[in-house]
């Protein structure tokens, strides 16, 4: 065997070692090591080979834990020869110093690798947190007077990466729909124009949730503010007007209005008053905000016999109010219908429509006005990327984030795709400035991973 191949430098914690390679080729020796972090250390289990020693020779195997200033020599292990063990326990014996002989392995009982933990303190170690640590493993010979490094391997760099537990809370952004989007929470009178649809005979206004009526005097077409309550309805309908026209971010589209009549007096004159009402209501609507005419759709409802079915089959049983019904599906000439309900049971049917269910027929009829507004992006952005942060998706949903970092409804879905890529300082300010804004969600995604 060669005695001596080489000396070397051993730089562990930024410590300094000189050793000596001595008379063998090591075999290639696996060693692992594994942690479990917490709040205050952690765990580091490792496994670390062992190297056979001659009969007359014993062989201690170091495990170090080594980061960039400082070193932690952890428990060695040694493994003595038969020879070695002897001769050791009689130098024990003449010299009478009375001390046992440490725990050692025997060399021919030695096993391959040997594993152990040890759990390290960040209160008695703080050097250890952030900083890159190796587990190093040092071998060194003894024998009969003197202790030579023999070899050293170290594995690869690993940290301290503890997290709190995180269960983030996320919720979708409303989609900024500008002050009409505001103004139909509390207006529904007012809808987006993708629900626009023109008139037809067909549909039962009164059942249209949110429509405003302008009412009428008995036979006319001009409009009066001092009727029922024409003027708060006139100033609501220009109020809401007025307001989307002011807003950079919404749009008044289309003003829809229908005119009808009651199902007194001939189907001509119906229609004249129709139409001269719904021109009414317009033109004031045009006087008042200067609107161009194609910004309206305005229908002549004429006789309302499809509202004033239905309000007969709304209204508690009354003599006649099945036939009454029963005329209307069956007779198609408007004229003749209105005569045969005249003449159902003597008039008394009659009667009672004209005193309980006409009078709310004379009225200019629905109003209703679609607005439309300038897509929001960034809500859309956000709302896709907290669905990607969701599927666990953290480098996506990140990097689609940092396209709307300005806008303050992103941070605190920006926080945790942050927080979730190892970008902790930062997520944590997002966090902390969500919550200022007033972002509940952040604050107890704060109050987690802070506490």
């Amino acid at each position: 065997m060669t005695k001596m191949l080489t000396i070397s430098t051993l730089r562990c914690g930024g410590g300094m070692m000189v050793f000596v390679l001595f008379f063998m080729a090591l075999p290639a020796l696996a060693q692992s090591v594994q942690t479990e972090c917490r709040k205050d250390g952690m765990t580091v289990s490792y496994t670390v080979p062992l190297l056979r020693p001659v009969s007359n020779y014993a062989t201690i195997v170091t495990p170090l834990l080594c980061g960039p200033n400082d070193t932690i020599a952890l428990e060695p292990i040694t493994v003595r020869g038969a020879k070695n063990a002897r001769l050791l326990k009689r130098s024990l014996r003449l010299n009478h110093k009375g001390q046992p002989l440490q725990p050692y392995i025997k060399a021919d009982e030695m096993p391959a690798t040997v594993s152990g933990t040890y759990e390290l303190s960040l209160a008695a170690h703080p050097w250890a947190k952030g900083a890159p640590l190796t587990l190093c493993t040092l071998v060194e010979r003894e024998g009969c007077c003197k202790v030579e490094t023999v070899d050293r391997q170290c594995s690869n760099p690993f940290q301290y990466a503890w997290k709190p537990p995180f269960s983030p809370i996320i919720s979708m952004v409303d989609d900024n729909t500008g002050r009409a989007g505001a103004l139909q929470q509390d207006n529904p009178v007012l809808e987006h124009i993708s629900r626009y649809r023109p008139y037809d005979h067909t549909r039962i206004l009164r059942k249209e949730k949110g429509a405003l009526y302008v009412h009428f005097s008995l036979d006319k077409i001009d409009l009066r503010r001092d009727f029922r309550d024409n003027a708060s309805t006139l100033d609501r309908i220009i109020d809401i007007t007025r307001q989307i026209m002011a807003d950079t971010t919404s749009s008044v589209k289309k003003i829809q209005i229908i005119g009808f009549a009651s199902i007194e007096g001939s189907v001509k004159h119906n229609e004249y008053l129709g139409q001269g009402r719904a021109e009414a209501l317009r033109n004031y609507v045009v006087r008042e905000l200067h609107l161009p005419d194609e910004m309206f759709d305005v229908y002549n409802g004429a006789e309302a016999w499809t509202e004033f079915r239905d309000q007969l089959i709304d209204e508690p049983y009354f003599e006649g109010r099945d036939e009454a019904i029963r005329i209307i599906d069956t007779e198609p000439n408007l004229d003749r219908r209105e005569l045969r309900l005249k003449q159902l049971n003597g008039g008394r049917t009659y009667r009672y429509i004209k005193q309980n269910i006409l009078a709310d027929q004379r009225n200019s009829g629905y109003i209703r006005i679609y607005w439309d507004y300038v897509p929001d992006e960034a809500a859309r952005t956000i709302n896709a990327a907290s669905q990607l942060l969701a599927q666990q998706k953290f480098d996506e949903a990140l990097q689609q984030l940092r396209t709307v970092q300005s806008d303050s409804r992103a941070w605190n879905a920006l926080a945790v795709a942050l927080y979730e890529t190892g970008h902790e300082s930062e997520a944590l300010e997002y966090f902390r400035r969500s919550a200022q804004q007033g972002n509940k969600q952040a604050a107890e995604n704060l109050q987690q991973l802070e506490q």
